[in-house]
């Protein structure tokens, strides 16, 4: 794997941490509510786009993302309770890029726990991989 590949690799997963790992969850108004929402949304897209990129790395068709989480999961053989907290994540993005169904603010705010330790877990299994495909 070329160095601007991995470059590109790192500024995602370094977004994602920088971003996430300070993330309050109770906003003291809504404009940091809205920073939370954002914060969110940008850091799953991050997410989703390194999965997409293993992938392709992997020689794996890319797809749209809950089809690319489930092959990355089972390429791997990653536990599938992560896998599954992958698509849920991914759906929450959704919901916060269209905030459709009159969603409820609370439950995004009241998940940002569980965003976190499921990101987090995903960063260690990325650097696995990444370690493999730069051997």
């Amino acid at each position: 794997m070329d160095d601007l590949r991995i470059k590109r690799y790192r500024d995602k997963i370094n977004y994602i941490i920088d971003k996430v790992k300070e993330l309050p969850g109770k906003p003291k108004n809504d404009l940091e509510k809205n920073g939370i929402f954002y914060i969110i949304q940008t850091s799953i897209e991050a997410m989703t786009d390194i999965i997409a990129m293993l992938i392709k790395d992997m020689g794996i068709p890319v797809d749209e993302d809950s089809t690319n989480i489930s092959e990355i999961v089972k390429k791997r053989k990653i536990n599938l309770e992560l896998g599954e907290k992958l698509k849920k994540a991914n759906g929450l993005r959704n919901i916060l890029v269209h905030r459709y169904n009159n969603v409820d603010e609370q439950i995004i705010l009241d998940s940002v726990e569980d965003i976190r330790e499921v990101l987090f877990n995903w960063l260690d299994i990325v650097e696995e991989i990444l370690n493999e495909l730069s051997q």
